[in-house]
């Protein structure tokens, strides 16, 4: 998105971002928006004990995605154990305090009319979609039992 101009002789000259406290508001409502949805999983629902059947390439194959068990890391979390949040999915659990910075700098640098490219690299999403490639092989291998998402459904 450009941002807006305005005409001077003929010419246009781009304004810049606006600043102040309203520019928060997006940030600080999908920041919201995220805690209000991973608290109400927690309120609703064990996801340690009942069977969650989101994931279809599990339902079909019985393989684990990256994302299998990323709800149980968040409940985990939000129950304060960490360790079983690292056991059930490391990659969103250690993904989590990332995100809350991102979104804490992105917040700052809005209100003070600053632009923030929000996508990584190139570089940055392919070593990002490598290391998930990883974990995903890995957490399917028997050796690697311990990177699979623990479940106590049935147990």
């Amino acid at each position: 998105m450009t941002s807006p101009a305005r005409r001077e002789h003929g010419a246009a000259v781009a304004l810049a971002p606006a600043r102040g406290p309203r520019r928060m508001l997006l940030p600080l409502a999908i920041g919201a928006a995220g805690i209000a949805l991973a608290l109400l999983v927690q309120l609703v629902f064990d996801p340690f004990r009942t069977h969650i059947p989101l994931c279809v390439l599990n339902h079909l194959t019985g393989l684990e995605c990256p994302g299998c068990g990323a709800i149980r890391s968040v409940h985990a979390l939000l129950a304060g154990e960490p360790l079983l949040a690292l056991r059930s999915n490391a990659p969103v659990t250690l993904a989590l305090p990332l995100v809350g910075i991102g979104m804490a700098v992105w917040t700052g640098r809005r209100a003070r009319g600053l632009r923030t490219e929000l996508m990584p690299s190139r570089t940055v999403l392919l070593v990002l979609v490598g290391l998930l490639s990883l974990f995903t092989v890995l957490r399917n291998l028997p050796m690697f039992w311990f990177l699979a998402p623990i479940s106590l459904v049935g147990g």
